[in-house]
């Protein structure tokens, strides 16, 4: 089971300047935030935060690969992840955001990271992910080409 507290920081801890971390995020990270779509991943995401005057810019970097069921034939595919995030962090009276700024209440001293990572990584999938030619399950390809219309061929005289 994928350790979450790993993406847990203690913002107000951190001083000025620039902090370093490195988190896995693997199969159980996406079972634990409820997503069954990645089956496996091995993924580790960079953290960058530097620190100026109570804000917080956070730099995500998040590269690897992830195992998702092909649209075709629903076997696992394998889709290589290298995809980075930008995110200003501040403190303020009530959470809230606005474009590439989050707000956070005061009160909150833990910053949870793992709704960014998870995000970075789930919005590098592409709308189609099929695998490559050739490479889908056989038996569902021949199951699906028996259930799929024929294509219509025009007549010579309709040119």
């Amino acid at each position: 089971m994928c350790d979450l507290k790993q993406f847990i920081i203690a913002l107000p801890s951190l001083g000025e300047g620039h902090h370093e971390y490195e988190m896995k995020v693997d199969g159980d990270f996406f079972a634990a935030r409820d997503n069954d779509d990645v089956k496996e991943a091995d993924v580790t995401a960079y953290v960058d935060i530097d620190v100026h005057h109570g804000v917080y810019e956070i730099g995500i970097t998040c590269q690897g690969w992830i195992d998702i069921p092909c649209d075709r034939c629903l076997d696992p595919m394998r889709l290589d992840v290298d995809e980075d995030y930008d995110v200003t962090v501040r403190y303020g009276e009530e959470y809230d955001e606005k474009e590439d700024t989050i707000i956070i209440p005061e009160s909150e001293v833990n910053f949870d990271l793992s709704p960014l990572v998870a995000d970075t990584i789930l919005l590098s999938i592409p709308l189609r992910h099929v695998h490559p030619a050739g490479e889908c399950n056989p038996e569902m390809e021949e199951i699906m080409s028996q259930h799929s219309s024929e294509s219509v061929k025009p007549e010579d005289d309709d040119i």
